[in-house]
């Protein structure tokens, strides 16, 4: 994620634009809240567009190091809010009305379906670049409640509450293959249902997301000195983001081995061969887990409220044997890390106490927006709704989608979604952090 400065801003004007500033500051004022009946509508989806356009340009002035005026509108005018219940609701939507809808919608409204369950995507990857500024997480206040709660659902999802195998599969059936297997799998191809696509995207999509939150989770407790102690408590208390780091460095889901025995890692969200002698080289993804671990063990406001049990304490030493001078070559910020480890390993801490006696659960915040939106809904009724008002044409004669295709043809839009290759000598993500790490 590259800073913001004013170098290369000149090179954004004129055509480089996807959205010029001040169009950029009439869609921001637009964005307004949409229920959870009106998901998918013809309003909500010129919204979803406007939300692309700004996530992509978000991106295009993150990339080129230039004034990152669609943050600053979006502060401006307090939308963090509105993009935060954004989240929410199609959060909610796909978990509690798309699996009512998606056997009579496949087939006949696949494409809108899936630009709908792509939204929660979008919107996590524009919070995404926003978090990464110090100011924006000082400006959401308790309204990040709601993002901390939605990253550790996230998170956990992650960790294993969610079946990424499908996709494992598809990405991996035709590697290796002979060329009967190949045969078997263009048949199986043949008789694949619309479901069957749609529960591919949603899988790739929810996995996306999920990468996503873990980046925002990483702001969060880089940032928590400007957050206020309710949401510092929901992430260390509450939550324990820390307990739900520690298995993604164990068993890294942006790392697997395919059936044929090559390595691959996700870069930049594609998977790329790897090979044996480079697993250990780190890459962004990777990073994230230990420099969110850095945060959490080393930052004054986590230490003063996390309280060390011999539970904890056996789940942050697991991660001690992945300390080693590689590593440590790589993130020398994780030197300090280590020599903590090393000391806890011969400190006496108690035991987990549960009970009348833990009452630091006893008073929390509520999540005001997620509650609002699922308290006394009837979810076959909004499903019924939706069916009569929302999907009332097929794909095929859907303009909505039509002016999505247009979107996904601008040059500049390309030039976002593949990025050129970084020249030799530009200063690494990882390497970058671990400077400035060092010098605080």
């Amino acid at each position: 994620r590259a800073h913001a400065s004013g170098a290369g801003e000149s090179s954004m004007f004129g055509s480089g634009y996807i959205v010029d500033p001040m169009e950029a500051e009439r869609f921001v004022e637009g964005i307004r809240k949409f229920d959870l009946e009106e998901v998918g509508s013809s309003a909500w989806m010129r919204q979803h567009e406007v939300l692309e356009k700004l996530n992509l340009q978000a991106h295009q002035s993150a990339m080129t190091r230039s004034d990152e005026y669609i943050l600053e509108s979006v502060l401006t005018f307090g939308k963090l809010e509105v993009l935060i219940y954004d989240l929410l609701v199609i959060e909610a939507w796909k978990e509690y009305v798309y699996p009512l809808l998606v056997d009579k919608l496949a087939g006949r409204n696949s494409m809108r379906l899936y630009f709908i369950l792509y939204h929660e995507a979008t919107v996590i990857n524009l919070l995404e670049v926003f978090l990464y500024h110090k100011h924006v997480c000082e400006s959401g206040g308790e309204k990040l409640l709601e993002l901390v709660d939605y990253v550790a659902r996230k998170m956990t999802r992650l960790n294993g509450g969610y079946d990424f195998s499908y996709m494992d599969e598809l990405d991996t059936s035709m590697t290796g293959v002979s060329e009967d297997s190949a045969k078997e799998f263009a048949e199986s191809l043949q008789h694949r249902r619309p479901t069957d696509d749609l529960r591919r995207q949603l899988t790739e999509i929810e996995f996306r997301i999920c990468v996503s939150a873990c980046s925002v989770a990483r702001f969060l407790c880089e940032h928590s000195d400007n957050l206020p102690l309710s949401v510092v408590s929901r992430i260390c208390d509450t939550h324990d983001l820390l307990m739900l780091f520690i298995p993604l460095i164990e068993n890294p889901p942006w790392t697997r081995r395919l059936p044929n025995g090559k390595w691959q890692k996700l870069v930049d969200f594609k998977w790329q061969d790897v090979q044996p002698i480079d697993l250990l080289k780190i890459t962004r993804l990777e990073g994230q887990p230990w420099i969110s671990l850095y945060y959490l063990m080393a930052k004054q406001v986590f230490r003063e409220r996390y309280h060390l049990n011999s539970f904890r304490k056996g789940q942050i030493l697991r991660v001690r044997k992945y300390l080693s001078e590689v590593m440590l070559d790589q993130l020398p910020f994780l030197v300090d890390i280590q020599r903590y480890m090393d000391e806890l390993a011969i400190t006496e801490v108690p035991e987990p106490v549960g009970g009348a006696s833990s009452n630091i659960f006893m008073f929390q915040q509520v999540s005001v927006m997620r509650e609002g939106l699922l308290k006394g809904k009837e979810w076959e009724t909004v499903a019924n709704t939706q069916m009569d008002t929302v999907f009332t044409m097929t794909d095929k004669d859907d303009p909505d989608l039509r002016r999505m295709a247009e979107l996904y043809a601008d040059d500049a839009v390309e030039g976002v979604l593949e990025p050129p290759i970084p020249q030799e000598g530009e200063e690494d993500d990882l390497e970058e952090i671990s400077s400035q790490l060092r010098q605080s």
